[in-house]
């Protein structure tokens, strides 16, 4: 199974943390890295919806124990609605926390060229731009850790003959034939034999869409979502922005997409935007969880005011007790913005 040697020397003598479930594509990329003498811990959510959670939760007690591995469990709250995307919110969450307080450099994720491919196609379904259509990098730098994805150019049925080839117990997961899921619908009608029968191509047409993104947008730091403080910049350019707003937690219309170019603004009462010029052609954009506040002390807003931050933003500071100066310095410092 090919794994690029970048990724591999990249997550070499790092402090790795994998997001591990016990189903095929975790159980692979666990068995893969020992191959290839990757250390790493592991971090498991127990989300109690399956009758086999507890199951395996403890064997996966079992496995860390087998191979001298630490192992964070954690159990989920009951989620009532949207459950996929509170689930996720809640697992990135705790992997963030975690990997501050441990200081993992790495975090590990077993997504793969399916998942790729049915991501693709569900944006593609309700209108997307380039760079919300690749969705996934091998490597994407957080404020506080790389997200690592080995096996994004791997598929399903390589992972499944590898496991097969090896006889590696895994588990499956039953929830995903619920086609009540979109994801799963996509993947059912669409995604999974096509991948089986043109998987080659596939990745081919992942790379070179990778490399006009990264031509398209300019300088490969450029391209890049960073992220300060919660608040996510990225320069001036719709489908960046939409996929920034859709990391804090709302997918933008073509309406509200062509709307938030005009000046700042907050999306569906729960995502802000402001803009920060640093330059004749050079215009950033700010994404962050909108938040009020009735008054503001007056020494606040004089700051703010000589930083030239936006009032959109000026509660969102307050609130999470960073200096207007201190945002500044991020976004005109080249080196990091």
């Amino acid at each position: 199974m090919m794994i690029k040697n970048e990724i591999l020397e990249a997550l070499r003598g790092q402090k790795n943390l994998l997001a591990f479930s016990y189903g095929s594509d975790s159980t692979a990329l666990f068995y893969i890295l020992m191959d290839f003498n990757i250390e790493f811990d592991l971090v498991f959510i127990n989300y109690k919806t399956r009758i086999h959670s507890d199951t395996e939760e403890l064997e996966a007690r079992h496995l860390a124990q087998k191979f001298h591995k630490k192992i964070f469990i954690q159990n989920a709250p009951y989620f009532k609605n949207n459950f996929e995307k509170q689930a996720r919110d809640f697992r990135y969450a705790f992997f963030e926390k975690l990997c501050c307080e441990e200081q993992y450099q790495n975090l590990i994720l077993a997504h793969q060229l399916n998942d790729l491919f049915e991501w693709f196609l569900m944006q593609f379904s309700k209108g997307a731009g380039l760079a919300e259509l690749i969705g996934m990098k091998d490597r994407e730098k957080c404020e506080f850790f790389t997200l690592v994805r080995p096996l994004l150019f791997v598929s399903k049925d390589e992972i499944l003959a590898f496991l097969k080839q090896r006889k590696i117990k895994y588990f499956n997961d039953e929830s995903n034939e619920n086609e009540k899921y979109f994801r799963n619908f996509i993947r059912k009608h669409f995604a999974k034999d096509f991948i089986t029968q043109f998987s080659k191509g596939v990745k081919k047409s992942f790379e070179y869409l990778g490399k006009d993104l990264q031509d398209f947008l300019g300088d490969e730091k450029e391209s890049e979502i960073l992220e300060f403080k919660g608040i996510l910049i990225c320069k001036k350019h719709e489908s960046l922005i939409s996929k920034a707003v859709k990391k804090r937690g709302v997918v933008m219309s073509w309406a509200q997409r062509k709307e938030a170019l005009k000046g700042d603004c907050v999306v569906s009462s729960k995502v802000g935007i402001v803009y920060f010029k640093q330059g004749l052609n050079d215009e950033r954009a700010l994404i962050f969880n909108y938040e009020l506040c009735e008054k503001l002390p007056k020494s606040f807003k004089e700051k703010c005011r000589q930083a030239k931050i936006p009032r959109l933003l000026r509660a969102y500071l307050y609130h999470h007790h960073l200096e207007p100066c201190d945002l500044n310095s991020k976004l005109f410092d080249k080196k990091d913005a």
